[in-house]
C-alpha cells in the first residue's frame, strides 16, 4: 500500500490533475474603497484546515477568488498600504461558495480590525444546495449514516423502493453519491455504500437543482460527503454507542390472516465503538488522520405471513487512514484509503416465509483516493485526483444441490421459501469503479466585462462489473401456491398454474466496463455587483462493452447548465435566481448486461402439467388430506419434468429469455432530465436567512424494449423460435415529471440555532423504473403492442415516490454551566403518504391456457410465442395512500470539561417520543408491505370465498366485473377479478414508521 501510495503521489504532482469541488469549496468576494472598486489589494487567508496561508490580489474589477479550498473556518485578511487593513470570519463548506467583501476606508490609525460572518453561502449562486455540517448531525437526534443525513433537507424523501432515497422526483438508482470525491453507489442499485465512519465524517453537501458542469452521471441529487483530516492540533474522539432490539417499542401490526401480533423484540444489546485520531507529523506540512469503527448489530425481524421471529446479526468492521501534505506552501496532495468489511448472518432477500431461506455472506468494500491542489499563480488553480473502489458479495444463497438449492415461489404474492435467492456456493460477486479526473480553475477580472470564474476539466469515469448472477443454489426456480398452517408453509403445484423456472447461466462473467469520458467548462460570472450568471455545458462520450465485451454503447451528449441570479437591492441580502440544466445519467449496468450472455442468467418457463400435490380448500384454506413435505414435492416436480424431457425435451414453454438471443442492442443512450427552476434568497442579518425554490423536472430517453413482427426472431439452442426484443430508448408514450416547491431557513442566535424546511411536490407519469428486487427496469408496453397497448395497461398517474408535503422542523439550545453545558434538541417530522396501485396480471389466453390469444380478441400477427398475460390497473395509478405520518425525535447531550480541551459526553436518543403508529410507505426491502392484489384468473381459478370461477376480458372492450364477497350474487356474473380481503392492510410490521426507540451514546473529545 505504501508503494503504491508513494507512486501515485508522485505522478499526480507531474501531471497536475483535477478534482472539480468534490472534496473542495471556494471563497470569493470583492474589495472597494469608498464604493468604487479596489485593484491591487491583498487577500490572504488561513484556517486551521488549511496548511500555510494563501494569498491573492485583486484584480481591474476589485474581485478576488479562493478555489479549491478545504471545507473550514477561514480568516480572511483585506489590505492595501494607506488604507485600513479589514479581517473577516467565513465559514467555506463542501461544494459551495462563501463570499467575503470589505470596504478599505483611509487609515487614520496603524490598524482597524472588524470581525463578522460572511453572508449564507446557500444564497451565493443559483443552485439549490444544503450543507450538513459535523455539528448540526450530532445536536439533533437524526441518524448519522449519508442516506439518514439528507433526510433533513428539503425535496429528499425515502419512498423508493427499499427505503432508498428520492432527490427532486428522480429515480432512487440516479443519484450521485461521493466520499473524499469518490463515487460509492453501488453499481446495481445506485445506492451509497457504507465506506465511512460516522465520527470521522466532516460535512455533507446535497445538491439538488441548478448543480454545476462539473458534476454528471445523474439525473437525481449530488450528495458530496468529506471526511476530516489532520491539523496543527492533534483531535479525537472515544464513543461506544448502544442500542438494542429490546430498547424499540413493538408496532401495532397484527398479521391480518393469523392475527398473530408482532413478536417481541430479542432483548440483544450492541456496541458500535468509534475512535478518530487527527495531528501532524510536521506542521504545516504533513498531516494525519486516522479513524476506526466496530460494530456487532443485531437486528429484529419476522418472516411474511409465518410472522417467525430471528435475528439479523451484522458484524462490521471499519477504518480510514488519511494523509495531508503539502509539498510547498501552494502544493498539497491528499491521500486517503477507507475499508469496511461486513460478516452478515440471516440475510434476507425479499418477502420469506420461512427460515430455510435466511443465508450467511460476507461483504468487503473500500476505496482508496489520491488528490492533488497546485495553485501555479494567483489566478491559476489546477488539481487532480485519481480514486478506486471495490465491493464484492461472497456467499450469501442456496447450496449446490437440486432439492436443497431449488428457490420456491408463490404466484399471488411472489413471496419467496424453502431455499436462499441467488447462489452461496458460488464464485464472488464484484462491482467496482475507477476514476480519473482534472481540472483547472482560472480567475479573471476585467474592468467592464465583471470577473469570471472558468473552470474546464476532464473526468474518466470506469464501472466494472463482474458477476454471475445465478438465480438460485440449483438454477431452478419452483412457482406454485403456498398454504400457511400456522408456523409451517406447504408448497401447493397445480398444474393449472405452476410453472418450472430454469435458470442457466451460458457464458462466465468477462467484466464489463462501463465508461464515460467528460469534458465540462463553467464559468461563473459576476458582470455587476448585481448579476451574475452561471454558464456551463458538460459533454459526456459513453464507450461501455458489457460482461461478453460486447460493445453496448459509443455515443455522446452535451448537458448545458445556465443560471442566472440578480440582487434585487445590491447589498446581497435579496437575490433572485433562475436555472436550466439538462443532465445525462450514466449507462446502467443492469440494462448494459441485458443482452450479455457472459454472467447473466436466462429464463425458460416450463409449464407444470404434473401431478396436482398439497391440494387445498380454497374455503378453509386448508391441505386437503395429509400435506406432503416439501422436500418430497421438489422431488415428485422434478421426477416428472424429466419424465417429459427435462429442459433440453419438454416443449411446453410459457415463455423464454435467452441473453443475447432474445434481445439485441444497436447502442443504448443514458436517460435525461431537462429542468427548470426559480428561487430567491433573503438573508436576515448575519445569522439567518430563508429560501424558496420552484422546480420542474421532465426526464426522457427512457430505457425500453420494442417486440414486434418487425424487429425478428430467432432460434435456441433447443430449437424452439422465439421473438426478438430490441433494447433502445424512447420516449413514446412515457412520462415521468415532477413538480416541487421548496422553502428552507435557518436561524442561529447565541447558544440556540433554528432550522426548517417544506416541499410541496406532485410526480406524476407512466414510468416508475425500477423496482424493490430490480434496480432497474424497462418501462413502456411497446413489447407484442398488439396485446398490450390498451389504455388501462399503462396509464398516467401518481408514481409511487410521489409524497404531497413533506417538512422538518429542527432546533437545538445549549445550556452552558460551569464545567460543561447540556444541549437538548429536537426534530419534528411530517410526510402525507405514498401512493400504491390496484394492478395485476390478467391472461390473455383463452379458458384452457392455450392456443392464441383469445382474451384480447387479436390474432396472432406471427409471432412465435404470443404472450400470455400483461399488466392491467383496475384503479387510476397511485389511486390508494398509505397514511401521513408525523413523529417527534428528542436528545440530550451532557458534556463535561474536566480538564484542558477533553469534553467528556453522555448522549440519550429518544425517537418518536409519542409512539405514532402509522402504516408509512407501501413497499419496502420485503417488496409489497401493504396488500394491494388483485385476484385475476391468472392468480387464482375461484374467489377467496370459492363460489366464483374469474373469467377473462377483453382488455380493449371490456370493462372488467368485480366481485365483493358477502355483497355481489355469485350467480349473476361472469366476475372478472377480485381485491384481496386485506387489501390496503400492512403484511409485516416493516410497513409501519419506527415506534418509540430510546438509544445512548458516551465517549470523549479533544
Amino acid at each position: 500500500m505504501s508503494k503504491r501510495l508513494l507512486l501515485l503521489a508522485g505522478l499526480l504532482i507531474l501531471v497536475c490533475a483535477s478534482a472539480f469541488a468534490q472534496t473542495t469549496g471556494s471563497l470569493t468576494g470583492s474589495v472597494t474603497t469608498g464604493g468604487s472598486p479596489l485593484p491591487g489589494a491583498t487577500v490572504s487567508i488561513s484556517s486551521p484546515a488549511l496548511q500555510g496561508v494563501r494569498t491573492t490580489v485583486t484584480g481591474a474589477n476589485g474581485d478576488y477568488n479562493f478555489p479549491a479550498l478545504p471545507p473550514g473556518r477561514y480568516t480572511v485578511t483585506l489590505e492595501l498600504e494607506g488604507l485600513q487593513k479589514v479581517t473577516r470570519t467565513a465559514e467555506v463548506r463542501l461544494a459551495e461558495t462563501a463570499r467575503v467583501e470589505a470596504d478599505l476606508k483611509v487609515s487614520s490609525v496603524s490598524e482597524a480590525i472588524t470581525v463578522t460572518a460572511s453572508a449564507p453561502s446557500v444564497l451565493e449562486t443559483p443552485q439549490v444546495s444544503t450543507n450538513l455540517t459535523r455539528e448540526t448531525i450530532e445536536a439533533l437526534p437524526i441518524g448519522r449514516s449519508i442516506a439518514q443525513r439528507i433526510q433533513l433537507a428539503p425535496g429528499v424523501n425515502n419512498a423508493g423502493p427499499n427505503n432508498q432515497t428520492i432527490i427532486n422526483g428522480a429515480p432512487s438508482y440516479d443519484n450521485l453519491y461521493m466520499v473524499n470525491g469518490v463515487v460509492v453507489n453501488d453499481s446495481i442499485r445506485g445506492q451509497p455504500e457504507n465506506l465511512f465512519i460516522e465520527d470521522a465524517i466532516q460535512e455533507t453537501t446535497l445538491l439538488t437543482a441548478g448543480v454545476s458542469a462539473e458534476y454528471g452521471r445523474f439525473t437525481g441529487g449530488v450528495v458530496n460527503t468529506i471526511t476530516k483530516s489532520g491539523g496543527n492540533e492533534f483531535t479525537g474522539t472515544l464513543r461506544d454507542n448502544l442500542t438494542s432490539p429490546s430498547w424499540t417499542r413493538v408496532t401495532d401490526f397484527h398479521d391480518p390472516v393469523s392475527g398473530k401480533a408482532q413478536p417481541k423484540n430479542a432483548s440483544v444489546r450492541s456496541n458500535q465503538y468509534e475512535g478518530t485520531l487527527g495531528g501532524f507529523f510536521i506542521k504545516d506540512h504533513l498531516w494525519f488522520f486516522g479513524a476506526g469503527r466496530k460494530f456487532d448489530e443485531a437486528i429484529s425481524n419476522v418472516t411474511t405471513a409465518t410472522n417467525l421471529p430471528y435475528v439479523n446479526q451484522r458484524n462490521n468492521k471499519r477504518y480510514e487512514a488519511k494523509l495531508t501534505g503539502n509539498i510547498t506552501q501552494k502544493h498539497t496532495i491528499v491521500g486517503s484509503y477507507l475499508h469496511n468489511n461486513t460478516d452478515e448472518v440471516n440475510n434476507r432477500f425479499g418477502n420469506i416465509v420461512d427460515l430455510r431461506s435466511l443465508s450467511t455472506r460476507q461483504l468487503p468494500n473500500w476505496l482508496e483516493a489520491f488528490h492533488y491542489t497546485g495553485a501555479i499563480t494567483n489566478n491559476l488553480v489546477l488539481e487532480g485526483q485519481y480514486s478506486r473502489r471495490y465491493f464484492a458479495f461472497i456467499g450469501g444463497g442456496g447450496p449446490l444441490d437440486l432439492i436443497n438449492g431449488t428457490l420456491l415461489r408463490d404466484n399471488n404474492t411472489a413471496r419467496r421459501m424453502w431455499a436462499p435467492t441467488f447462489c452461496g456456493e458460488c464464485d464472488p460477486k464484484t462491482r467496482n469503479n475507477k476514476d480519473y479526473q482534472a481540472k483547472a480553475n482560472y480567475f479573471l477580472s476585467t474592468k467592464n466585462l465583471g470577473s469570471h470564474n472558468v473552470v474546464g476539466g476532464y473526468d474518466e469515469f470506469h464501472e466494472q462489473r463482474h458477476e454471475n448472477n445465478y438465480q438460485s443454489g440449483s438454477n431452478f426456480r419452483l412457482w406454485g401456491d403456498f398454504v400457511y398452517d400456522g408456523p409451517n408453509v406447504y408448497f401447493h403445484a397445480d398444474p393449472l398454474n405452476g410453472y418450472v423456472t430454469n435458470n442457466p447461466i451460458l457464458q462466465l462473467s468477462q467484466t464489463s466496463d462501463i465508461a464515460t469520458k467528460s469534458f465540462f467548462v463553467n464559468d461563473k460570472w459576476d458582470f455587476t455587483n448585481r448579476l451574475s450568471f452561471n454558464l456551463g455545458a458538460r459533454y459526456d462520450k459513453n464507450d461501455a462493452i458489457d460482461q461478453s465485451h460486447n460493445k453496448i454503447a459509443k455515443n455522446s451528449g452535451v448537458s448545458p447548465r445556465l443560471g442566472v441570479i440578480f440582487d434585487v437591492r445590491g447589498n446581497g441580502r435579496d437575490r433572485v435566481s433562475a436555472n436550466y440544466a439538462r443532465y445525462l445519467s450514466k449507462i446502467d449496468s443492469g440494462i448494459a448486461d441485458t443482452v450479455s450472455t457472459g454472467g447473466n442468467p436466462g429464463s425458460t418457463y416450463f409449464n407444470y402439467r404434473g401431478p396436482e400435490i398439497n391440494a387445498f380448500d380454497p374455503k378453509t384454506g386448508k391441505i386437503i388430506g395429509t400435506p406432503v413435505p416439501t422436500d418430497q414435492v421438489i422431488k415428485q416436480i422434478f421426477d416428472w419434468f424429466n419424465s417429459v424431457g427435462g429442459v433440453s425435451g419438454y416443449k411446453n414453454i410459457d415463455s423464454t429469455f435467452v441473453p443475447g438471443l432474445t434481445e439485441r442492442l444497436d447502442s443504448i443512450k443514458p436517460p435525461r432530465l431537462d429542468e427548470v427552476s426559480v428561487g430567491y434568497g433573503h438573508q436576515i442579518g448575519t445569522s439567518a436567512f430563508v429560501r424558496a425554490d420552484i422546480i420542474h423536472r421532465t426526464w426522457g430517453q427512457f430505457y425500453t424494449i420494442f417486440r414486434d413482427t418487425t424487429t425478428g426472431q430467432n432460434v435456441t439452442p433447443t430449437g424452439d423460435k422465439v421473438d426478438v426484443g430490441l433494447v433502445t430508448n424512447s420516449d413514446r408514450n412515457l412520462s415521468r415529471r415532477y413538480n416541487g416547491a421548496q422553502l428552507q431557513g435557518a436561524w442561529k442566535l447565541g447558544h440556540s440555532n433554528l432550522g426548517a424546511n417544506y416541499t410541496y411536490s406532485k410526480l406524476r407519469g407512466n414510468v416508475e423504473g425500477e423496482t424493490f428486487n430490480n434496480a432497474t427496469v424497462f418501462v413502456g408496453n411497446n413489447e407484442y403492442p398488439e396485446y398490450r397497448q390498451f389504455s388501462r395497461n399503462q396509464p398516467v398517474g401518481f408514481l409511487n415516490e410521489d409524497i404531497r408535503h413533506r417538512a422538518n422542523i429542527f432546533a437545538n439550545y445549549d445550556f452552558p454551566f460551569v464545567i460543561g453545558s447540556l444541549n437538548l434538541g429536537v426534530v419534528e417530522r411530517f410526510h402525507t403518504g405514498s401512493p400504491y396501485s390496484a394492478a395485476a396480471s390478467i391472461d390473455l389466453r383463452d379458458g384452457t391456457k392455450t392456443g392464441p390469444a383469445k382474451g384480447t380478441g387479436v390474432v396472432n400477427p406471427g409471432y412465435a410465442t404470443a404472450p400470455s398475460s400483461s399488466t392491467y390497473f383496475f384503479r387510476d395509478r397511485g389511486a390508494f395512500r398509505t397514511q401521513s405520518v408525523s413523529a417527534t425525535d428528542v436528545t440530550g447531550i451532557l458534556n463535561f470539561h474536566p480538564y484542558g480541551r477533553a469534553t467528556l459526553f453522555v448522549r440519550g436518543d429518544l425517537l418518536n417520543a409519542f409512539n405514532q403508529q402509522r402504516v408509512e410507505f407501501a413497499s419496502s426491502g420485503l417488496g409489497a408491505i401493504v396488500e394491494n392484489r388483485v385476484y385475476t384468473r391468472r392468480q387464482k381459478t375461484k374467489s377467496t370465498d370459492g363460489l366464483v370461477s374469474f373469467v377473462a376480458f377483453n382488455p380493449y372492450t371490456t370493462t372488467p366485473v368485480e366481485y365483493k364477497p358477502g355483497v355481489s350474487d355469485p350467480n349473476a356474473g361472469p366476475y372478472n377479478y377480485q381485491f384481496d380481503p386485506n387489501f390496503g392492510k400492512a403484511t409485516n410490521k416493516e410497513g409501519y414508521q419506527l415506534p418509540r426507540t430510546y438509544r445512548f451514546a458516551v465517549g470523549v473529545r479533544f
